[in-house]
């Protein structure tokens, strides 16, 4: 599979993030994290106000998306395919359903979540919810690599790169100007008079330019990786096998150390600027992944050219 026919996806992602950037809201992360359960729980609140039809019909809608991982737990057993990572269906299915009850009535979130949770009650469950589908497909998808051949594998692997490019370009173009927009609203929030926070602005933008930078980086590594796995799937020992594989290395071993730089030179301008920020923030970030990913690019880079190596001595003997 071609790199070409990924890059309108992630250019058509980065302008839709982009364009998300631009109306976002400092509580953005909370409406987020509260999707699918509040626009359905308005939807459900609006048919059960509308009179008795609409009451049943809401109170069918949420009974049948509760159920949903129900019947897929049980169109499995029926099937025998069933594994222990079904087990989470049922949380699922609670989770569903509490959520769009909470959502329908906020007020019993209050006694379920307690006062701390207030309006971001729903958000809590929509966390919750997410989280446990992420892991009951990640386990799904884990399960279905270990008893493929290889042609499935390589799509697999496709399918994974292609998911990684979409979260570095959602890292760039959508998670970082958010996460600067929501900065920036809390330090004026903080700070009414506005004197004196152009320093502060200014260390606020670098710090979301390092973060999009480090998401460059990793988009680079990945269309590498992409590239590899291309050639891969052509001549596991071609020499566009052996040169993509290179190019992995050194651009896993560039991530390393530009994030690393940038992390330390953002630490040290905080320190020497200390006096004169209203906001701050000192994290330890050790690349540990990104240089075991640059170490395994590495060896990979050097087995592959001793197999080349080795299959054109055999092809001498042929």
């Amino acid at each position: 599979m071609e790199r070409k026919r990924l890059m309108p996806w992630l250019a058509a992602e980065a302008v839709v993030c982009l364009a998300l950037a631009l109306v976002w809201r400092p509580d953005g992360a909370a409406l987020a994290g509260a999707f699918p359960f509040a626009p359905l729980g308005r939807l459900l609140r609006r048919m059960s106000l509308s009179g008795a039809v609409g009451n049943l019909f809401a109170i069918a809608l949420l009974a049948l998306c509760t159920a949903l991982p129900l019947v897929w737990l049980l169109v499995r057993a029926l099937k025998r395919r069933c594994r222990w990572e079904d087990a989470l269906l049922p949380i699922l299915s609670a989770l569903v359903g509490f959520g769009l009850y909470g959502a329908v009535n906020p007020g019993v979130l209050v006694r379920w979540l307690g006062p701390a949770a207030g309006a971001m009650g729903v958000a809590v469950l929509g966390g919750a919810f997410w989280s446990v589908l992420v892991a009951y497909l990640a386990l799904r998808a884990l399960r279905a690599c270990r008893g493929a051949d290889s042609g499935k594998l390589l799509r697999y692997g496709f399918w994974a790169l292609g998911a990684l490019a979409a979260a570095a370009v959602f890292g760039t173009f959508g998670a970082c100007p958010m996460a600067l927009t929501s900065a920036l609203a809390a330090v004026r929030a903080a700070n009414q008079g506005g004197e004196g926070l152009g320093l502060t602005y200014a260390f606020l933008g670098l710090r979301c330019a390092a973060g999009a930078a480090a998401y460059l980086l990793d988009l680079a590594a990945v269309l590498a990786g992409w590239d590899l796995l291309a050639a891969w799937g052509r001549d596991h020992y071609s020499p566009e096998t052996v040169s993509a594989a290179d190019v992995l290395a050194r651009r896993c071993a560039l991530t390393v150390t530009v994030t690393a730089l940038t992390g330390a030179g953002l630490q040290l301008g905080q320190l020497l600027c200390a006096d004169r920020l209203y906001t701050q923030s000192y994290n330890l970030s050790v690349p540990l992944v990104p240089m075991a990913l640059a170490l395994g690019a590495l060896l990979l880079a050097r087995s592959l050219r001793a197999g080349k190596a080795l299959k054109d001595d055999n092809d001498l003997f042929i």
